[in-house]
């Protein structure tokens, strides 16, 4: 690991959205798929099995995502099928790694059953709007710090297994202390990414606002493509900010 300073972590929001304008329709592209996969599929009722499938394939996109941006960081090119033959050996390891994503999820789950069902219950009357407010925030609020260990788990997991040859618990732990040791800047990063995020889409929300007077009947329909826009901008972002924290932490002369 390299030493890295609160200056580092301003630079990697820039550098992931300069990744991002370096290739943008391909960019888009791969988020479309993510949403695709891990968002639309698993709503659909009769695919809804799907959710089991996209968790436990989800460390082999990242692998997939993160290694897009690598190669464009480095100015190489690799086809799709040099990328899985870098991958492969590695397989058990990856769905391992998705076997426990899906495990450690279901637990969460069981944990926020009786809270979900009372929030669904809420939000179907909408009488009681300031109810459901009030429900919603600390029920993310405890959804995320329960998911907060899962996150730095697998942060960095993926990344080690294959690039650096690490064992999947050698990952998962050189993830956890990762995380822990450089939790500032990456939290100063996300806070950072959150906050541009938000901005962005609440500048696209008045946008919108602004024409609908002039554009009432397309309003609603250009406000759901331009939200769906920024959605896969902000993913895209993600995925090249998680390449590049990796890439800073963890550079490995045998990977790079």
């Amino acid at each position: 690991m390299k030493k890295i300073t609160f200056k580092d972590s301003i630079r990697w929001n820039k550098e992931s959205f300069l990744l991002f304008k370096k290739t943008p329709n391909q960019s888009l592209m791969l988020s479309l798929i993510y949403l695709f996969i891990f968002i639309l599929l698993p709503s659909i009722p009769m695919l809804q099995i799907f959710s089991i499938v996209s968790i436990l394939i989800w460390p082999i996109f990242l692998l997939f995502a993160v290694n897009f941006y690598k190669i464009h960081d480095k100015n190489k090119h690799e086809t799709f099928l040099a990328i899985y033959e870098k991958i492969k050996p590695r397989l058990p390891a990856l769905l391992t790694l998705g076997l426990i994503c899906l495990t450690y999820a279901a637990m969460v789950t069981m944990v926020l059953n009786s809270e979900i069902h009372h929030f669904i219950q809420l939000s179907e009357n909408n009488n009681e709007l300031i109810n459901v407010i009030n429900n919603f925030v600390p029920m993310i609020g405890k959804l995320i710090l329960l998911l907060l260990p899962l996150l730095m788990a697998t942060w960095f997991s993926p990344m080690l297994i294959v690039y650096n040859h690490y064992s999947l618990f050698k990952s998962i732990k050189s993830s956890v202390a990762g995380s822990l040791i450089y939790i500032f800047p990456l939290g100063l990063s996300w806070f950072i990414f959150s906050t541009a995020a938000i901005l962005f889409m609440l500048s696209c929300g008045v946008l919108i606002g602004s024409l609908a007077s002039f554009f009432p009947t397309i309003a609603p329909s250009l406000m759901g493509a331009v939200i769906f826009f920024a959605l896969l901008v902000v993913t895209s972002v993600m995925f090249a900010f998680q390449y590049i924290s990796y890439r800073d932490i963890f550079k490995s002369a045998k990977s790079y």
